[in-house]
């Protein structure tokens, strides 16, 4: 036990020397957690589906006006917002511009009068749709078929109220969707929800730098033999280098988690919401923290030099990051993408932490990401030890 203790504080010791490289670990994934969440937040939302801000602008204040209005406001996709005085042109489209809205519907004064009537040549519109400059092409068609879609059905009504034969919506009845997916787990994640343990997962990999480099340094100094013959086994050198970097480990987790519940929501972002059992939340960051530790052994002693495990330990973590889903979300991924990036640990790391953050998870939910990002770090320790014994 003193000697474990000794190996702790000797690594300890290498890493207060390296302030710069300690440093980085922390405040690299705390840029990228930042810079993406704050970026992309937009876009998540979008795809997570908040509903898309349209302003109506009713000239005509006709009992059709705002029974198209509420038609607009029944379909949950969209946002309906009203504005009073009207604006000017110049105005509306400046807050278009500035993202206030997608859409602006501009309801003619004689709507409500013509609704029914044939357009007439060089008659004015009875609705104009103003196109916010970030607006795709795949919204502006669907808002377009909604709107017209809302103008028929308003026509409809308007001609069975005439014959005496009802209203089109209770003719035509309502429709009955059924989703084949189970919800919970489909649910998208937000961008903090997605890049907080996607960058966290990130750091606690990226620690095979560090490590990979003194093992190969103090191997080439001589350290390791002299350390033998001391009656200091390499098991007792191992763990004096894993502990120290597992607390790391755990540091990055916990800060990560800070940034996300405290400093996004300061700039601007929304705030992350930790959820699911504590226990697991632990369980999960020890288990990832040891497949982490597990590669970076195995490089240390595959690598004959710094160079050499700084090569693969950085190439090894952007290549799990790129196709683990850390780098691009997993759901955006085609299919046979996702299939690929079952098999990065990354993954594993994240998709227990989204289970946990965004599903509300305990420690039965995210057994598989445990069983395999623990075998899979038990594997690189043994194959580690292996190498390392057959070399010595």
């Amino acid at each position: 036990m003193t000697a474990l203790i000794a190996c702790v504080v000797k690594e300890l010791r290498l890493l207060g020397r390296d302030v710069h490289g300690l440093a980085l670990l922390f405040i690299l994934p705390l840029v990228f957690i930042l810079v993406m969440s704050l970026a992309l937040q937009d876009v998540y939302a979008a795809r997570g589906g908040r509903a898309i801000d349209v302003l109506v602008i009713d000239r005509d204040g006709s009992d059709a006006a705002r029974a198209l209005t509420q038609r607009l406001a029944d379909n949950g996709a969209f946002r309906i917002s009203q504005t009073t005085p009207l604006p000017s042109d110049a105005r509306l489209k400046e807050r278009l511009r500035a993202g206030e809205f997608s859409f602006a519907v501009d309801v003619s004064k004689t709507y409500g009068a013509t609704v029914l009537t044939p357009p007439q040549p060089g008659a004015p519109p009875l609705l104009t749709v103003i196109v916010a400059p970030d607006a795709s092409k795949q919204t502006e068609a669907i808002f377009l078929g909604v709107l017209r879609e809302a103008v028929g059905r308003q026509r409809l009504d308007l001609l069975l109220q005439r014959v005496g034969a009802g209203g089109g919506d209770q003719a035509a009845g309502k429709a009955q969707i059924v989703t084949t997916y189970a919800f919970a787990r489909e649910t998208p994640p937000t961008a903090v929800q997605q890049n907080v343990p996607a960058w966290l997962v990130f750091a606690i990999f990226f620690v095979a730098i560090p490590f990979s480099n003194t093992f190969v340094r103090e191997r080439e100094l001589g350290a390791h033999r002299r350390l033998r013959t001391t009656n200091v086994s390499p098991v007792t050198q191992f763990f004096g280098k894993l502990i120290p970097y597992f607390a790391i480990n755990q540091l990055q987790v916990a800060l990560m988690l800070a940034v996300g519940v405290f400093l996004v929501p300061l700039l601007g972002g929304e705030a992350l919401q930790i959820r699911g059992a504590p226990e697991a939340l632990v369980l999960l960051s020890a288990t990832v923290s040891l497949a982490a530790l597990g590669l970076a052994l195995l490089i240390a002693v595959a690598a004959r030099t710094t160079e050499q495990a700084t090569l693969l330990s950085g190439l090894g973590n952007i290549v799990l990051a790129a196709i683990g889903g850390i780098m691009v979300p997993k759901f955006v991924m085609p299919a046979a993408m996702q299939d690929v990036a079952a098999w990065s640990p990354m993954a594993w790391g994240l998709d227990g932490f989204l289970d946990l953050l965004l599903r509300d998870g305990d420690t039965a939910a995210i057994a598989s990401e445990l069983l395999k990002l623990g075998g899979f770090g038990a594997v690189a320790l043994v194959a580690a030890w292996l190498i390392y014994r057959v070399r010595d």
